[in-house]
C-alpha cells in the first residue's frame, strides 16, 4: 500500500511488541507502529492521535482486550480492531467475533505473524475503501440525484430511492430488470454504444448524454445520464454505474428561449441588443430584419457599436440625445439619417430601452429600429403641399384680385359707355387671370410625385419643347446625349418653362444651350443674367423680372425636378447669362409615389 498505515499495538509483553513491529514493518511498509503495554495508556494514545488499526492482546492486567475494545467503541465504532492473544479458546473467539472485532488470531511463530500483518493491511484497506464509499454515498444522498448500478449481465443491480421516485417504480420492481423497463429501444441502444466507447478506452471515462426516462405513469422525463464503468481488474467486466439528472426545467427553459429567440429573429421590426459592460457598448445580437434593412450581415455587426450606420449628413442633435439617454440609463426614441452597406440613405426611428437584472443594474440595452423613409418622404411632401396651398391662397388673395378688380371695373364702365373701345382692355385683365389660373393648376399638378417614369432623350424633349414656345428669332443649341428616367410630359413642361424664362428675360436674340452634367443636365443662355433683386428667392412663387409675367415658371421647374427626385439650382453661364443645373439623376431613383 502506498499510503502509510498507523498501527496502535497493545500488549503487556514488550518482546511481543518488538517482534510484531518488525513483521509489520517488513510486510506493510510504509507503516508506523505505536507500542503500548497497558490498555489504559492505549486509550490515552488513541484520544490524542489518529490510527488506522488497533492490535490488542486479550489477557492484560487491569483491562482485558475485549474490555479495551468496548471502551474504544464508545468513541469510534468503525476503526479496525484485531485481537491477537496467546490465551486462545473457543469461548474467547466467540465472544470476540460476537462483539464485532475485525479479526481474531492466536499468537504463534513467523507464519502467524505474517498472517497478522496481512490481516491488518487488509482491514485498513477495507476500512479506507468503506470510508471513501460512505463519503461519496453521503454526497450523492445530499445531492438527491437518482443513482443506478447495472451488473455485467445488463440488469439493474442497485437503484437508490430518488431513482425509484423518478421512475415511479418500487426499487424491488427495478432491481433485476433490464433498462428497457424505463427506456425505449433507441435509448437502450444509445446507452450500450456509450458504454462500448468507455470500455474501448478510446473515449472518455465518463459518458454524458441526453436520455428520456419512461416512467411507470405519465409522459417521458428528459434526463442527462452520467455513466461510467465500475472498477475491475483483468478482462472481467463488473458492470456500470450512472447518475441521472432531471432536466425538464432546463429543457423547458431552452425551448422557451428558442421560441423567444426565433420570435426576435423573425420579428418584422429591426431588433438589436448591446452589452454596456463591454467597451463601446457593442451589439451582441441583431435579428434578420436588421440584416435585411442595413445590408450588413451578423458577422459584420456583432461586436461593434451601431454608430457605424451614421454618415456625413446624420444630424448630431438626435445622436447626442441618444447618447445622453444611454448615459442616464433612460429609454429614448430618435429619428436618424442612416446609411446602408451600399451607401444608400434611409431614415431610421431608433428606440432604445435598458434591460436590468434583479438588482436593478443595466445588463443590456435593447434597440428597436424602424425604416421610416417613406414616412419622412410623405411628411416632406405634405410640407411642400402645405407650402403650395399657402402660395395658392396668396395668389388668390393678391395676384388674382388686381386683374379681377380691373376686369370688373372695365365691364362696369362698358355697360355705361358701350361705344368706348377703351373699356375692352378688360380682355387683357381676363387673359391675365386665365394665365394665373393655368399656371396655378400646373404648379399643383407638378407637385405630385412621379410614379411610373420611362427612359427619354434629353435632346428630343428639349427640341419638342422649343417648338411649343414663342421663341421669335432666338436660337437653340443642344449638346446632350443623355437619357433619363422621367415623365415625358412633365420633363417637356420643365424645358418649356426654362426656355420661356430665357426668352422673356434674355430678349429676342438670345441663344439657349442644353448640355450634359456628370449627374444631370443644364439649360443656359447668353442673356443679361439673373437680376439681383430676385436672385435670393428665384424659385419662389410669383418671382419674375419681366413685366406681365406670372412668376410661376421657375417654381414649376423646381416642383417638377423634386417630383423626380432631382435638384435644381441657378448660377451664371459662361457667357454671363443664366444657367440652370438639374442634378441627382444618376445618384438616385425617383422617390416612392405618395398615397
Amino acid at each position: 500500500m502506498s499510503e502509510r498505515i498507523d498501527v496502535l499495538h497493545v500488549d503487556d509483553d514488550p518482546s511481543v511488541l518488538d517482534l510484531a513491529e518488525a513483521y509489520f514493518e517488513r510486510e506493510l511498509e510504509p507503516v508506523a507502529v505505536t507500542s503500548v503495554t497497558e490498555a489504559s495508556a492505549a486509550l490515552d494514545e488513541f484520544d490524542g492521535a489518529r490510527f488506522d488499526c488497533i492490535v490488542s492482546d486479550y489477557d492484560m492486567p487491569g483491562m482485558d482486550g475485549l474490555e479495551f475494545f468496548d471502551r474504544l467503541r464508545e468513541t469510534d465504532r468503525s476503526i479496525p480492531f484485531v485481537l491477537y492473544t496467546g490465551k486462545g479458546s473457543e469461548e474467547i473467539a466467540s465472544r470476540a467475533l460476537n462483539a464485532g472485532v475485525t479479526g481474531y488470531f492466536q499468537k504463534g511463530g513467523p507464519e502467524q505473524l505474517r498472517r497478522l500483518a496481512n490481516r491488518v493491511g487488509q482491514a485498513v484497506d477495507e476500512h479506507r475503501t468503506r470510508e471513501i464509499a460512505d463519503r461519496y454515498s453521503t454526497v450523492i444522498d445530499a445531492l438527491g440525484y437518482p443513482v443506478y448500478v447495472i451488473d455485467e449481465t445488463g440488469a439493474f443491480e442497485f437503484v437508490n430511492e430518488p431513482f425509484a421516485e423518478l421512475t415511479g417504480y418500487d426499487r424491488e420492481e427495478i432491481v433485476g430488470s433490464e433498462p428497457g423497463l424505463i427506456k425505449d429501444d433507441a435509448a437502450v441502444a444509445e446507452a450500450e454504444d456509450r458504454l462500448g466507447t468507455v470500455l474501448s478506452g478510446s473515449g472518455p471515462d465518463v459518458q454524458r448524454f441526453r436520455v428520456d426516462i419512461v416512467p411507470k405513469e405519465g409522459d417521458p422525463i428528459p434526463c442527462r445520464d452520467h455513466m461510467a464503468v465500475l472498477p475491475y481488474e483483468g478482462e472481467r467486466f463488473e458492470g456500470s454505474v450512472g447518475i441521472l439528472r432531471d432536466i425538464s426545467d432546463e429543457v423547458e427553459r431552452r425551448e422557451e428561449l428558442e421560441t423567444k429567440t426565433r420570435a426576435l429573429d423573425e420579428a418584422p421590426v429591426d431588433i438589436t441588443i448591446t452589452d454596456p459592460d463591454r467597451p463601446d457598448n457593442p451589439m451582441v445580437y441583431v435579428n434578420d430584419r436588421f440584416v435585411e434593412m442595413t445590408g450588413y450581415d451578423r458577422e459584420e455587426s456583432i461586436g461593434v457599436n451601431c454608430l457605424f450606420l451614421q454618415g456625413p449628413d446624420t444630424d448630431e442633435e438626435p445622436v447626442s440625445r441618444h447618447r445622453e439617454a444611454i448615459e442616464s440609463e433612460e429609454p429614448e426614441s430618435v429619428e436618424l439619417l442612416h446609411y446602408r452597406k451600399d451607401g444608400t440613405e434611409f431614415w431610421n426611428r431608433v428606440s432604445v430601452a435598458p434591460i436590468c437584472n434583479a438588482d436593478g443594474r443595466v445588463t443590456e440595452w435593447v434597440g428597436f429600429q424602424e425604416d421610416i423613409t417613406a414616412f419622412k418622404e410623405r411628411e416632406a411632401a405634405i410640407e411642400r403641399q402645405n407650402e403650395r396651398l399657402d402660395a395658392f391662397a396668396s395668389i388668390v388673395s393678391h395676384d388674382l384680385r388686381n386683374p379681377l378688380n380691373v376686369a370688373q371695373g372695365r365691364v362696369d364702365l362698358a355697360q355705361t359707355a358701350p361705344d368706348d373701345d377703351e373699356h375692352l382692355a378688360a380682355a387683357d385683365a381676363l387673359d391675365r387671370i386665365e394665365s394665373i389660373v393655368e399656371h396655378t393648376l400646373t404648379l399643383a399638378r407638378e407637385g405630385e410625385t412621379v410614379g411610373d417614369p420611362e427612359s427619354v432623350s434629353v435632346a428630343e424633349i428639349a427640341a419638342d419643347s422649343w417648338e411649343t414656345v414663342e421663341t421669335g428669332s432666338t436660337e437653340l443649341a443642344v449638346e446632350s446625349e443623355r437619357e433619363v428616367l422621367a415623365d415625358p410630359d412633365r420633363l417637356r413642361n420643365l424645358f418649356e418653362n426654362l426656355v420661356r424664362n430665357a426668352v422673356e428675360h434674355g430678349g429676342s436674340d438670345v441663344t439657349v444651350r442644353v448640355g450634359d452634367l456628370d449627374d444631370g443636365f443644364y439649360v443656359a443662355d447668353d442673356g443679361p443674367g439673373i437680376p439681383d433683386e430676385i436672385a435670393a428667392d428665384l424659385f419662389g412663387f410669383g418671382q419674375s423680372g419681366a413685366e406681365g409675367n406670372t412668376g410661376f415658371g421657375l417654381a414649376i421647374v423646381q416642383e417638377i425636378a423634386a417630383a423626380h427626385g432631382w435638384t435644381v439650382s441657378a448660377t451664371e453661364s459662361a457667357e454671363g447669362g443664366a444657367r440652370f443645373e438639374i442634378r441627382g439623376i444618376e445618384r438616385r431613383h425617383p422617390p416612392v409615389a405618395e398615397s
